[in-house]
């Protein structure tokens, strides 16, 4: 079959041009609406031909009786000139050959064209030979309004084949054999297009997540830091002195929405510092083990996740648990990048949680990586909680 399936839908706008003159060109070439809105550019072209052609002859021999005949032979001729080539090609493409054998077969149609619009144009010069007939030895005396009528017949017959291949289709051709290329131009533009949509898209929820996530963890903390207020003011100020540089050095940081800007490296950090005021928040009770290398500190990574994965192993495995904890934060790169949040603590329920930390990581892994990315949140033999992370590498 062919591989256009509706030769009658206007093309895309961008795969051709919009003069008035090439109106039929926002079809598919050699298709029915192509042809008739060719027509209407081409048709007048071949009745201004014929009716000239007459006239040049007519008044130039003194001879105005002959020109009803040879306009009207001069006219369909020309009509024929710039319709038999495209209409035949028009034909072909309409068979539904497969592609390789509908071009040769429409090259070989405006072949065939090209020979008829030569016949129709030799028949206009022996018709008109016979009406010169009576007029041997007499020179034509062409009127001074007929002289441009002139020279473009003169360049007509000068040019003889090029002309007729020009008005016969020729160019068309290209235009035919080049529209495959521009169609799967403007696909592969549609896709860009539809790629960039959907990364906008993916931002924007990103941009919502910061905004559930940056007062969730600053009412955590000043929850905590009103509750101290009461029993140790110290360590009250200190916690709000250690918040104040923290929200300082990460906010900034923070508020990277795409993904070349935030790398595992900034991201670790800003854990860090999380932890770091938690620490004074329990006492110190958190040993902090950070096991990543240069090279994938400087893989880029998604923000929000690891300081959400980090807030839940603080709230909900050390915390509960009476004394020291440990929270390890570990990387490694082979065909993904896997990161993982460990923690000792009081440990998670089994299977996937509904809290908004999780639910910010989740949505986060799939706006932007779909199904090739992972979190597993699983329960550790020694005891604890382990959340796994693998993105594409």
């Amino acid at each position: 079959m062919t591989h256009l399936t509706h030769l009658d839908t206007p093309l895309p706008p961008d795969t051709t041009g919009r003069e008035w003159w090439r109106r039929h060109d926002m079809y598919p070439t050699f298709s029915w609406s192509w042809w008739l809105r060719r027509g209407w550019v081409f048709w007048p072209v071949a009745l201004v031909y014929g009716t000239g052609y007459a006239s040049w002859h007519g008044f130039g021999m003194n001879a105005l009786g002959d020109w009803p005949a040879l306009a009207a032979v001069a006219c369909l001729c020309g009509l024929i000139m710039v319709s038999a080539g495209p209409l035949l090609a028009t034909g072909v493409r309409y068979i539904g050959l497969p592609l390789k054998f509908e071009r040769i077969l429409v090259v070989i149609a405006l072949l065939l064209g090209l020979f008829i619009a030569k016949l129709a144009d030799t028949w206009v010069d022996r018709y008109h030979d016979y009406l010169m007939v009576p007029f041997r030895g007499h020179p034509m005396e062409i009127p001074d309004v007929f002289l441009l009528i002139s020279a473009v017949l003169r360049f007509s017959l000068d040019g003889g084949t090029l002309v007729l291949v020009a008005v016969g289709g020729g160019f068309a051709l290209f235009q035919y054999l080049s529209e495959r290329r521009r169609l799967a131009a403007h696909a592969a533009q549609q896709q860009v297009a539809t790629l960039r949509s959907e990364r906008d898209a993916a931002d924007l929820r990103l941009a919502v997540l910061q905004a559930q996530v940056e007062p969730h963890f600053l009412f955590n903390t000043l929850a905590s830091v009103r509750s101290l207020v009461a029993t140790d003011p110290k360590r009250a100020a200190t916690t709000i002195d250690a918040l104040a540089d923290y929200l300082r050095s990460t906010l900034p940081t923070f508020r990277e929405t795409t993904l070349e800007d935030a790398t595992l490296g900034k991201q670790v950090d800003i854990c860090s510092r999380y932890l770091e005021l938690m620490n004074i928040r329990i006492e110190g009770r958190i040993r902090i083990i950070l096991d990543i290398s240069d090279e994938v500190r400087a893989h880029p990574f998604p923000p929000l996740i690891l300081i959400s994965l980090v807030e839940n192993a603080v709230k909900h495995g050390i915390e509960p648990k009476p004394g020291p904890g440990e929270i390890a934060i570990r990387a490694h790169l082979t065909d993904k990048l896997t990161v993982s949040v460990e923690d000792d603590g009081a440990g998670l329920t089994p299977g996937p949680s509904h809290g908004l930390g999780l639910a910010n990581v989740r949505a986060q892994l799939r706006n932007r990586f779909g199904d090739e990315a992972s979190l597993e949140i699983t329960g550790r033999e020694t005891g604890g909680t382990a959340a796994v992370i693998r993105i594409p590498a």
